[in-house]
């Protein structure tokens, strides 16, 4: 993938969904990168499929989707704008040394986002299996019972977004796990659809595991 075609702007809305796992509102990425993901930039980056935008209340709510965290890996090997002065030259010489980090370590960049990631203690990738069964026991009132992902994202809120998705979507190769679509769609909430991980192409909802 070539990371040509965006501004200043839309790359630092990508890095920074990418630093804040994923996931993010408007208001988070004002805070965290100094702009928001609206207008012409937030067409771009939904159009070129690197970003989902939604808009579950008053303000969007943006997503890195898998070819969006696959730009952010090829742009760790990218060159600065063109107008990004010293500071952007200094920024993309920090993230070629952060690929020759997870090059050496064999990491993933979901990977070394979960190890890294701010607000709380990090659940370890090898760990996440395990922190999605426990989640789930935590939930379920009994084997087999469906629970929303909705519910199941909120028990592990410091998982970033990808991570968690990569887990779900390992764990349901297993007999015992099971992720399906919610069948009335009515009954869906705004969030509930966010929390959905694509699995083939359908967005699945509820997630059900067998005994114990």
């Amino acid at each position: 993938m070539k990371n040509t075609g965006f501004g200043t702007r839309e790359r630092a809305v990508l890095l920074g969904l990418m630093t804040l796992g994923g996931t993010a509102s408007n208001a988070e990425l004002k805070a965290h990168v100094g702009c928001t993901l609206d207008g012409q930039p937030r067409h771009r980056l939904n159009k070129s499929g690197l970003v989902m935008s939604e808009k579950p209340g008053r303000s969007y709510r943006h997503t890195l989707t898998d070819d969006g965290w696959a730009w952010c890996v090829t742009e760790l090997d990218g060159s600065a704008p063109d107008r990004g002065g010293s500071l952007g030259r200094t920024l993309y010489g920090v993230l070629h040394l952060l690929k020759g980090y997870l090059d050496a370590a064999d990491l993933s960049l979901a990977e070394f986002v979960v190890k890294a990631g701010e607000g709380g203690a990090a659940v370890a990738p090898a760990e996440l299996p395990e922190a999605i069964r426990d989640a789930y026991w935590r939930l379920a009132r009994e084997p087999q019972d469906w629970v929303l992902l909705t519910r199941l994202r909120a028990e592990l809120g410091d998982v970033p977004r990808e991570a968690l998705d990569e887990a779900l979507r390992r764990l349901e190769r297993l007999p015992d796990v099971h992720l399906a679509p919610e069948a009335d769609q009515k009954r869906l909430t705004d969030e509930d659809r966010n929390a959905a991980v694509l699995v083939g192409g359908v967005s699945k909802h509820l997630l059900a595991m067998e005994a114990r």
